[in-house]
């Protein structure tokens, strides 16, 4: 039974207004197609160029980068798996039948495109877009489409949807009159039928030539009139975000000079803003632009955090330090989208082309973070130049840095953290903000997610997740911000997972997370209120195979025993080896192709990481007689190592491997170096201690027996069979809670992570009505989950119960998530 006790008499402080909010980057193909819902890939018809500044690699299947980042291409496909099932063609999603279709990339629409699409039509020639694995349309709806054309020679234009069959959903006719300049030509469609696999078909009965400057196909139906998908916002609002931060992530740096994202860029008529090659494997043409963003904004009713560039491309993918004039185009870059965002439109040039573009009122500007996940001397050094530049300009704006940029002594108003962990992580760090300095900056918490883990997108995750808001909720007065991410997903252009939001062309989930943000975005009353709590703790279930980790050359092993058995080396992550009979000699690195994730620590990249056993267990015995050549060498013996690869790889050139990588083997070790002992948990190659470490008689020149017991409370650690070092276990709380409450009602959260019935003893010091509301999140598994063909198997249900009061019993349902709404009597 957990225990919670709630003080509403004296409340800690006023809740912060904009704790839940969103991250939005185009990735997964989260702009076009998604939340910007053109319909046609491809529609400027500059997919298949190159990137400029970039080298091909084997033909059109990849690109490096000046800096050597290399990313999978594909003739402009993107990754290999996102070809699945679709027919070759040199021009991404354009087909041709009785046509021949060519790229003229010197006579185009306007200096912004690279391309063209030269058609030669044969007698009833035609080509057709198939979007983005397929068209959506439904009966009765209205779809609008245009394009900019030409013609040397009158030319009548069929232009319809049609299914698969080839039957037609959809028709209109263009007429092209002769001319050697690019016309816009409109038709609309009104859909006679439901089809989510259609494809916009443009055709001529007679043979003739044309050429196509720019497409665009949208559904007329669209969030509140102002062009995004209807679905898709229609989730944002259901979340209640008070802040989006747009445009990015990684793509606002870009890993060229000329792919960074600069303002100027998406702005303007979709067809003159240029195309942007992402690092997220596509090219988008940024109809998705700057004013669209401060739109979405304003309809959500959230304020707008722009991130601005900086100065350096992404540092994860050999970054480029832009100097000089460079650096101060950027800056000013940046001055002018503050400015088109907040200037008055009868004084600002900027604010004029705002009222131009449709919005005569500033759309406001509340925060501005500098620069996207970057740090170093580099970042110190341009964080300062922007800052003081653009504080003293707009003193009102909040701006935020990407590093703990006070720690040297620079103006700090907010920090921007990101975490990307397993559920045991969130779970135990729930109290991470406690300590945090009160006199130093606020925290802005902008990218979390379970992402590694036996756990990832699940309820089990979310609980997790769960945990660690409760213990940021009751920390509001140095945590302002909160954003999860990835915040999109096309299921059909996944580079990333997990993801809150998934889709297709025509259905729409969310992970169990995104009802449990909801929830707690909803109701949060107007002042934290001081809570004690107590709850059991358990210990997590470890599970998986014993290892060992050299990190210097110099080390033989043999005579493993795992669980009583010997043992065979099953995976070799990392480093080398030589096998004589049952000895292993392991020799480190080099190892320039790991898969080194951001973050990782790179120092680690040199060792020699082996497993032994295929059986995974959650008790084990590893035994094993070891050599040292010298007692000065560090190694480690892992334990319960299981491997959790993430989708993203940072070179999606390699072929996926089955292969174990050590960048994603979570595991725990017996950690030896300098001749003490101490025992680590290892995520992303980083040890973080849990113990104290222990002087251990190591021995150089001859074989130790080395002996580990493990189980879920303990390790054993023996050296020539006598104990040297008992390692504990850490507990993880199973129950979580916060609280607030306004002069009406008190609405308290709580966590329950356990597989088993919470029956909470809940005291109050006030009076409260018997009947109280309670939200309820839970599911029949850990596991559960929610996707596109079961989109609401974990969410919450509201239930009427009664037996409130002073001191009462709420049972906390196994693996739940619940807010008791409670009215003051």
């Amino acid at each position: 039974m957990s225990k919670i006790q709630i003080n509403t008499q004296s409340p800690h402080f006023p809740i912060t207004p904009d704790l839940y909010g969103l991250f939005f980057e185009d990735i997964n193909r989260a702009g076009d197609s998604g939340l910007y819902p053109e319909m046609l890939r491809n529609r400027a018809f500059e997919d298949s160029i190159l990137p400029k500044g970039c080298t091909p690699l084997n033909d059109t299947f990849a690109f490096e980068t000046p800096t050597g980042w290399r990313d999978a291409f594909n003739n402009g496909e993107g990754l290999t798996r996102w070809m699945d099932g679709l027919a070759p063609t040199h021009i991404p999603a354009w087909y041709a039948e009785n046509a021949e279709i060519t790229l003229n990339q010197t006579d185009t629409l306007n200096r912004n495109r690279l391309a063209s699409l030269h058609v030669d039509f044969e007698d009833k020639g035609r080509l057709y877009n198939i979007g983005f694995h397929g068209i959506s349309i439904e009966a009765g709806k209205v779809y609008d489409f245009y394009m900019f054309a030409k013609a040397p020679q009158d030319t009548l234009l069929q232009i319809q949807l049609e299914d698969t069959h080839g039957n037609v959903l959809a028709h209109s006719e263009v007429f092209l009159k002769a001319s050697d300049s690019f016309e816009r030509y409109d038709v609309s469609f009104l859909s006679s039928a439901t089809d989510h696999n259609t494809r916009l078909v443009i055709a001529s009965r007679e043979p003739g030539g044309i050429q196509i400057g720019f497409t665009s196909l949208m559904p007329r139906d669209t969030y509140k009139g102002h062009g995004m998908r209807r679905d898709l916002m229609e989730m944002l609002s259901a979340m209640s975000p008070k802040f989006l931060r747009f445009p990015g992530g990684c793509i606002v740096e870009g890993f060229t000079k000329e792919t960074i994202m600069r303002f100027k860029n998406i702005i303007g008529p979709v067809w003159e803003r240029p195309s942007h090659m992402l690092m997220w494997h596509y090219r988008t043409t940024n109809g998705l632009g700057f004013h669209e963003y401060l739109q979405i904004c304003e309809d959500l009713g959230a304020n707008p955090l722009y991130v601005i560039h900086c100065g350096i491309t992404c540092q994860g993918r050999g970054p480029i330090y832009l100097e000089g004039n460079e650096l101060e185009e950027l800056l000013q870059d940046a001055c002018d989208a503050i400015d088109y965002a907040t200037a008055s439109a009868d004084t600002n040039k900027w604010g004029a082309l705002r009222a131009q573009n449709g919005h005569p009122k500033p759309f406001g500007m509340k925060y501005i973070e500098i620069g996207n996940e970057n740090d170093g001397p580099e970042y110190l050094c341009r964080y300062k130049k922007f800052y003081n530049t653009l504080k003293e300009r707009y003193p009102d704006i909040i701006f935020i840095s990407n590093c703990h940029t006070e720690n040297d002594g620079l103006p700090t108003e907010m920090v921007d953290e990101h975490y990307y962990r397993t559920p045991e992580y969130f779970q135990g760090h729930q109290d991470v903000f406690d300590s945090y300095d009160r006199n130093g900056p606020q925290i802005f918490v902008g990218e979390y997610a379970v992402t590694s883990g036996k756990h990832v997108g699940d309820l089990y995750s979310a609980l997790g997740e769960a945990m660690y808001l409760t213990g940021i909720e009751k920390n509001q007065d140095i945590v302002k911000l909160t954003s999860y991410a990835p915040l999109f997903q096309n299921v059909n252009y996944t580079a990333w997972y997990p993801d809150l939001i998934s889709y297709n062309n025509h259905e729409v989930s969310a992970l169990p997370l995104y009802y449990i943000i909801q929830m707690m975005a909803s109701n949060r009353g107007t002042h934290v209120a001081d809570i004690s709590l107590e709850g059991k703790s358990i210990y997590t279930e470890n599970h998986g195979i014993p290892g060992l980790i050299t990190y210097k050359n110099g080390v033989r092993i043999k005579n493993v025993l795992y669980n009583g058995k010997p043992a065979a080396l099953t995976h070799q992550t990392v480093g080398s080896h030589i096998q004589t009979d049952n000895e292993y000699q392991l020799f480190v690195g080099p190892n320039s192709d790991i898969d080194i994730y951001a973050g990782a620590d790179k120092s680690l990249k040199e060792i020699c990481y082996v497993t032994f056993g295929d059986k995974p267990s959650c008790k084990i015995t590893f035994e094993a007689d070891i050599y040292l050549d010298s007692p000065d060498i560090p190694f480690a013996v892992a334990l319960w190592n299981e491997h959790y690869p993430m989708l993203f790889a940072p070179d999606e050139t390699c072929e996926r491997s089955t292969e174990w990588s050590p960048v994603f083997t979570e595991h725990f070790s017996w950690f030896i170096k300098d001749g003490c002992g101490t025992g680590c948990t290892v995520h992303w190659l980083v040890d973080q201690p849990i113990c104290e470490p222990v002087p251990l008689p190591i021995v150089a020149g001859e074989y130790m027996h080395l002996k580990v017991e493990a189980d879920t409370t303990q390790i054993l650690c023996y050296i020539n069979d006598v104990p040297v070092q008992t390692i504990p276990m850490k507990k993880y709380p199973c129950t979580g809670a916060c609280a607030s409450c306004d002069e009406n009602e008190i609405q308290l959260k709580i966590v329950n992570m356990s597989d088993s019935t919470d029956s909470v003893n809940i005291r109050l010091d006030v009076d409260v009505e018997s009947a109280y509301e309670a939200l309820v999140l839970t599911g029949d598994s850990p596991y559960a989950r929610n996707d596109l063909a079961h989109p609401l198997n974990v969410a919450p249900v509201s239930c009427q119960k009664d037996g409130a009061g002073r001191e009462f019993i709420f049972e906390a349902k196994p693996l739940s998530f619940n807010i008791l709404k409670l009215k003051k009597a």
